[in-house]
């Protein structure tokens, strides 16, 4: 969770324009780049997890098992597969299925980037990160009625990714 490290800041097509660490990216409301991955077990359930109380961006809240920055000088590709290891430790093929753009207000502020998302099936044992304190496995159905009853349980991001992609993974 280094708020020092470097990411890429882009314009409004996705063009890398510059670089800055993660708190100036927040404090100037820079566009960046993200990655999600929507991992499912065979049985046909999304993995998801809760977040640590630590996380800047909504601690405790559900959310995907892996997203996550693109560092500076970083593909989506590159960063998906860097962050699948980090969070939960496993290695599966993914496959690309659209990038989105976000813009959510957090503590007064628009936090906006890019999301490169991903899918990928998997039956290999999660290890969860510090970043994460549950792991729950989840029909996607099941999911987006809790999603529509308790909004609040979720990172917002989270909630408008599965809206728009959810029939494709």
């Amino acid at each position: 969770m280094d708020e020092n490290h470097l990411i890429d800041i882009v314009d409004e097509s996705d063009n890398v324009i510059g670089q800055a660490i993660k708190e100036e990216k927040f404090a100037k409301e820079l566009i960046s780049r993200n990655v999600v991955a929507f991992i499912k077990n065979k049985k046909g359930e999304l993995i998801i997890v809760k977040r640590s109380p630590k996380k800047r961006s909504w601690p405790n809240r559900l959310d995907l098992a892996t997203c996550g920055n693109v560092d500076a000088g970083e593909s989506y590709e590159e960063a998906i597969k860097r962050e699948v290891l980090e969070e939960i430790g496993i290695e599966c093929k993914l496959k690309f299925i659209k990038k989105l753009f976000n813009d959510v207000i957090e503590n007064g502020k628009h936090v906006r980037y890019f999301t490169g998302t991903f899918a990928g099936v998997t039956d290999e044992k999660p290890v969860l990160s510090d970043e994460l304190l549950e792991l729950r496995y989840i029909k996607i159905d099941k999911l987006k009625k809790h999603m529509r009853e308790k909004p609040d349980d979720f990172s917002p991001s989270f909630v408008s990714e599965l809206m728009e992609i959810g029939d494709l993974v």
